[in-house]
């Protein structure tokens, strides 16, 4: 069979280590999607382009390596942005390849012709199109390459049909050049050490950027090492496990008012992979007002970007943390410590029950169901908070959700991306009944390829988050945040042949919950939950971390 770009296309990306695709063919793609036959990649028909994409980040999260998408050209590859979008703002490593019409028909409005390296070029780290059949390989391993090092994220690569379809050699590898070693300045690190030794009341931040540097047994190194109380990001969570005692919970608008509390008290903090956003600082005047802040990030337009910060380090996390643990010398902080202490004990007899209501509750008896290595993949909106709020993570890779991007309808593909790259892990999704009318249609997905993935919609009937803003700060006009009761989710997820029961979250759901947890198969649980059960403490919009409020 004689060679054509296809072939390069796939072979090379066998040597990148790839073995799963996530995508939806178009006549453009036909050339690749003919020679998968031959490929000992797998690819993993998806309903819709976006849960593509959000498949190939549910994979990279999961396992660590770079996922992959493939979508042909116009509606195909616009249908990716939300998915390319969201792995940007996460940092998640992500080579997303669309097929364009052949070379001869752009600029003439060619049917499926869309300028899809404009339209994705400020939510990737690089988009090129490939005009060379022979510069193919190579174009493959640069995108791996940018996808993969420094800050990661996704790189989008664009093949005219006519490139794919051209009779070729195959391109010898080459050997990738030496990537120049960053000059670190070590001296700073030891001001780091220093400022940490000399503080009385130091809390670290981690953020995303942990995970994704491999720097998690360093991180847990460094807290035992300094016996150092800890908060995290959304992202963060599970770097360190949510057991460690040293562990205050997550800050910001959703936050733990522990961890918000804390740092407003520390005087010293230690950022590492955070970037200080407004969903984490509030009102950045206001933040952290007595603490000297020191910051390390592999991105270096991450430091100082949100926050003044007085001792900056750029360099690779994992290194960092590896030369700073040495210099830590462990103090005597029992009165900082018992000060935590007794703000735990108060937070927790003032919420009972973690501020999240029988919903809480409902995911905590889920985890206890559960096998400890579990994925939860919550989505965006009350159910994310209620799950990370109360979800307790013992390993990293183990709860996956859209952070920065905030992205309704990732749970679902993101589940199916996780499951697919960890089939020895189960995987349960959490999501709203907003969130799970927008990539509805990946259950066939599920379903065909009878995915064993347990998804729980805590249906309210309403767009939850929303509704509580409306509630809080718009005088209880509910407008535009009533989703009905008129469909019977458990109905349409029998429909696409997943078994489905639907529960009330207010009365006893372990029965139902053991016949999720025990299913060979895929199962769905509709959980039923009044539309008042929202998600407390929250800080009100213009206001401080400490400014924490816990009802109406």
């Amino acid at each position: 069979m004689e060679l054509i770009g296809a072939d390069v296309v796939l072979k090379t990306l066998v040597e990148e280590g790839v073995d799963v695709i996530f995508g939806y063919p178009g006549a453009n793609t036909l050339p690749l999607n003919d020679r998968m036959a031959d490929s000992p990649i797998r690819h993993y028909l998806m309903r819709h382009e976006q849960a593509a994409a959000h498949a190939a980040d549910g994979y990279a999260r999961a396992t660590g390596k770079v996922g992959v998408c493939l979508t042909t050209s116009g509606p195909g590859a616009t249908n990716l942005v939300t998915g390319i979008a969201t792995a940007y703002m996460d940092s998640t490593p992500l080579v997303a390849i669309t097929a364009q019409v052949n070379s001869d028909l752009w600029g003439r409005d060619a049917f499926q012709e869309t300028d899809i390296i404009g339209i994705t070029m400020p939510i990737t780290k690089h988009s090129f199109m490939v005009r060379d059949v022979n510069q193919l390989g190579s174009s493959i391993r640069q995108a791996f390459q940018l996808a993969s090092t420094g800050r990661t994220g996704p790189v989008l690569v664009d093949i005219p049909k006519d490139i794919l379809s051209a009779c070729c050699s195959l391109q010898p590898k080459k050997s990738p050049a030496a990537t120049p070693k960053r000059i670190e300045n070590r001296e700073q690190l030891e001001r780091i050490a220093q400022a940490l030794n000399r503080s009385e009341r130091p809390v670290l931040i981690i953020g995303g950027g942990v995970k994704l540097g491999d720097a998690c047994v360093q991180m847990s190194d460094l807290v035992q090492q300094g016996q150092l109380p800890f908060v995290t990001t959304m992202m963060g969570i599970g770097s360190v496990s949510s057991a460690n005692g040293f562990n205050l919970g997550f800050i910001g608008t959703h936050g733990n008012e522990l961890a918000n509390r804390i740092i407003h008290d520390s005087d010293f903090i230690l950022a590492l992979g955070a970037r200080f956003t407004e969903r984490s600082t509030s009102v950045i005047e206001e933040f952290a007002p007595l603490a000297t802040i020191a910051q390390i990030d592999i991105d270096p337009t991450s430091i100082g970007k949100n926050i003044n910060v007085d001792l900056p380090f750029v360099g690779d996390i994992q290194e960092a943390l590896t030369e700073l643990i040495p210099l830590i010398v462990p103090q005597n902080r029992d009165a900082w410590l018992e000060r935590i202490r007794m703000e735990r004990q108060a937070q927790e007899e003032k919420l009972i029950d973690g501020g999240c209501g029988q919903a809480g509750t409902l995911i905590r008896n889920i985890q206890d169901a559960m096998p400890r290595e579990t994925i939860v993949v919550p989505d965006v909106g009350l159910n994310q908070i209620w799950t990370v709020r109360t979800w307790k993570t013992h390993s990293p890779r183990s709860l996956l959700t859209s952070g920065g991007m905030g992205t309704m309808g990732f749970s679902v593909p993101a589940a199916i991306g996780a499951k697919v790259g960890a089939p020895d892990r189960d995987v349960v999704v959490i999501c709203g009944d907003g969130g799970f009318y927008m990539n509805i249609q990946e259950l066939a997905t599920i379903s065909y390829y009878r995915l064993p993935i347990k998804i729980v919609v805590i249906n309210n009937g309403h767009l939850g988050m929303i509704r509580q803003m409306q509630d809080l700060w718009y005088d209880a006009r509910f407008t535009t945040s009533d989703l009905g009761d008129k469909v019977d989710l458990v109905a349409v997820a029998k429909g696409f042949g997943i078994p489905a029961e639907r529960i009330a979250v207010d009365e006893d759901p372990a029965e139902a919950i053991a016949r999720m947890s025990g299913a060979a198969g895929p199962y769905m649980l509709e959980a039923m939950v009044d539309p008042d059960n929202y998600v407390y403490p929250i800080i009100p919009p213009g206001c401080s971390n400490v400014e924490m409020i816990c009802g109406k």
